[in-house]
């Protein structure tokens, strides 16, 4: 549970995509005998600002013996009776509730589920279109890096690509994050062009300047020649 809050969320977006681009579907399903899910509770895996868990992946709890709160050691919340999706964010008046089956979970435990659980092939069902195009984002943005040790984010993202079909390059190309490498690359360009931009503009305005003064310096020049010559003749 740690996991959740030891990184840092990337930005929401008002768009929300799932892994192949498209609309984001949601995760437990209306009328459907399912708890309603989501961080904000509105069915979807979407986030606020204060979501450090960034609950973007969508499985279903209900798919394995070994559920996900068995495998990464938590409290059996799994196998609990929560108000009902009754469809457009809201919640069913079924006083007993309904069992938990698609459910949001925090993408950082994910991780750590995957590597707890023997694998890939052995972790409960993903709901491909229904996992945040978020969760894609920032496992490619820290698979291999420092704040990757043990690997386990570069797994979940070969996980989600293997399970769902994708290839993450492709679409954070097409659908760029903030904060992606990909986005930092093109500012990085821009940033760079700019200055030259605002360098060059600044080189010709005092090349045309320094011409402009050459000229007048040159008339005064010859305005004084004049006057010595006016004045030598009035002699």
């Amino acid at each position: 549970v740690a996991a959740c809050h030891l990184q840092g969320s990337i930005a929401s977006t008002t768009t929300y995509r799932n892994v192949y681009g498209a609309e984001l579907q949601p995760c437990s399903q209306p009328d459907s005998n399912m708890a309603l899910t989501g961080y904000t509770r509105n069915g979807s895996c979407i986030d606020k600002n204060d979501d450090s868990g960034s609950h973007h992946i969508c499985i279903d709890i209900s798919s394995r013996e070994e559920d996900f709160c068995t495998v990464t050691g938590q409290s059996d919340w799994c196998s609990s009776n929560l108000p009902c999706d009754a469809g457009n964010g809201m919640e069913g008046d079924d006083d007993e509730g309904c069992p938990i089956e698609n459910w949001c979970v925090c993408q950082w435990a994910f991780a750590s589920y995957i590597s707890a659980a023997g694998g890939c092939d052995e972790i409960q069902e993903i709901q491909c279109d229904s996992v945040n195009l978020q969760a894609l984002g920032a496992y490619s943005r820290l698979a291999g890096t420092s704040k990757d040790p043990n690997g386990e984010y570069a797994a979940a993202l070969e996980c989600i690509e293997y399970s769902c079909g994708v290839d993450s390059s492709s679409i954070l190309e097409l659908y760029p994050l903030p904060n992606h490498p990909i986005e930092r690359a093109k500012y990085a360009l821009y940033a760079g062009r700019v200055p030259l931009l605002f360098g060059t503009v600044f080189i010709g305005i005092s090349a045309v300047l320094y011409r402009r003064m050459n000229k007048q310096e040159g008339r005064s020049d010859e305005n004084v020649k004049e006057i010595s010559n006016y004045t030598k003749v009035d002699d």
